[in-house]
């Protein structure tokens, strides 16, 4: 099993890249130009920004941690959050790429890998905490960098954005915030994946 997520270790990559590139996509149409029906798909991807944070540790702890512990410990938590993501937001357009994506970062927790694609996998999930952190703060304090965009004041009143909300705190009270940081985010990861990717070619 090692060999074959080895011998296909770039396709998988390449996957992951262009993943989180229609993510951010998604995320940059949300933010420019929301149309009236997509007030739950913007709580549903603000809420998901909230959740990437649980989940952006999910690729190292899949390297490193035995094998029996991922498979019958970690998953089964991961796909607990997953499942609290889905009743919160119930909508399955951005969950559907987003378990693609998690799926993508946990395929090694049923092998076992190569030193190399160990500490690669560590490194980008430490990035990835990096970035994760520095773009909510920049997002926060500068209110998303280029404002609100299409998500205004006014589009969330005519789409009737808050009866789709549930609970509060920042991202869903000024989803573009939210919707500016996946943006960034997103679009930051996938850049250094394939920095990462092409130094190791």
């Amino acid at each position: 099993m090692a060999s074959i997520i080895e011998k296909y270790d770039r396709p998988f990559e390449y996957a992951g890249i262009v993943m989180h590139l229609i993510i951010a996509f998604k995320f940059l149409k949300m933010w420019y130009a929301p149309e009236l029906e997509d007030a739950e798909a913007l709580f549903s991807m603000a809420i998901l920004m909230a959740f990437e944070f649980i989940m952006v540790h999910s690729g190292v702890f899949m390297a490193v941690v035995p094998k029996k512990i991922s498979l019958f410990i970690l998953i089964p938590v991961y796909a607990l959050f997953a499942f609290a993501f889905y009743k919160s937001t119930e909508n399955t357009s951005i969950l559907a790429i987003y378990g693609l994506v998690i799926l993508n970062r946990m395929r090694f927790a049923f092998s076992n890998v190569s030193t190399v694609l160990r500490n690669r996998v560590i490194l980008l999930s430490v990035l990835a905490a990096i970035i994760y952190f520095i773009l909510i703060f920049v997002c926060l304090f500068t209110n998303g960098i280029f404002g609100e965009l299409g998500l205004t004041e006014a589009y969330l009143e005519a789409s009737r954005y808050k009866s789709y909300t549930k609970g509060g705190g920042v991202f869903v009270d000024t989803p573009h915030i939210a919707i500016a940081f996946g943006f960034f985010y997103y679009s930051t990861l996938s850049t250094v994946e394939a920095l990462l990717l092409k130094k190791t070619n």
